[in-house]
């Protein structure tokens, strides 16, 4: 099949017009690799080169939209990929890329996933490592991240959540602290620092 020529597409593909009137939508990677500007035909082989290359192309845009909007685990991304349908093959392929352009860690998954759940929930480190795990994330990437938590950090919040309770409570005393406690040892805060800030206030 003879090649007529390239127009660049506003979205930031090209079209190659073949002799046949066919049109070939790709992109500028896809060209490259395939040496298509140095050809003035292609064959059926590169044909269909060029066809599973898109593919590739269009998947790995989607992954990166993906991850734009927040960052993601190596799980997290295996079970996108594999709900659309891909076969092993292209998933290995664009977990590998997106490894290597420094768009998928598991490492800074977990700080990050630490650092927002600690931050904007009432989460506690326990918890937030029981949801990091179901990441499949490695074990020991997983305690250095909740362990970056810092004691005085988790001793702040107690506080902070147990001034809001008994500030809203109308329960009093022992039912008060024992309900405190309980609440907060469900939240993944450890004991003895629970009972620790327990002792600030007054029942």
């Amino acid at each position: 099949m003879k090649i007529i020529k390239y127009t660049k597409k506003s979205n930031g593909k090209y079209q190659i017009l073949l002799e046949d009137n066919e049109k070939i939508d790709t992109y500028e990677d896809v060209i490259l690799k395939n040496n298509l500007l140095y050809k003035n035909k292609i064959d059926s082989d590169t044909y269909n080169k060029i066809i599973k290359d898109n593919d590739y192309e269009q998947n790995y845009i989607k992954c990166v939209k993906y991850i734009s909007v927040r960052l993601r685990s190596i799980n997290e991304m295996e079970k996108y990929l594999k709900n659309k349908q891909l076969d092993n093959d292209m998933i290995i392929k664009l977990i590998d890329k997106l490894k290597k352009d420094n768009l998928l860690d598991d490492n800074k998954f977990a700080y990050a996933f630490v650092h927002d759940k600690f931050s904007f929930t009432t989460m506690g480190p326990y918890r937030i490592k029981q949801q990091l795990y179901q990441h499949n994330i490695d074990d020991l990437i997983v305690n250095q991240a909740v362990d970056s938590i810092s004691s005085d950090d988790i001793k702040a919040k107690i506080y902070k959540l147990i001034d809001k309770q008994v500030k809203t409570s109308k329960k009093k005393g022992f039912l008060l602290k024992n309900k405190i406690y309980n609440k907060l040892l469900n939240l993944g805060y450890q004991s003895e620092l629970i009972l620790e800030k327990l002792n600030d206030f007054e029942f």
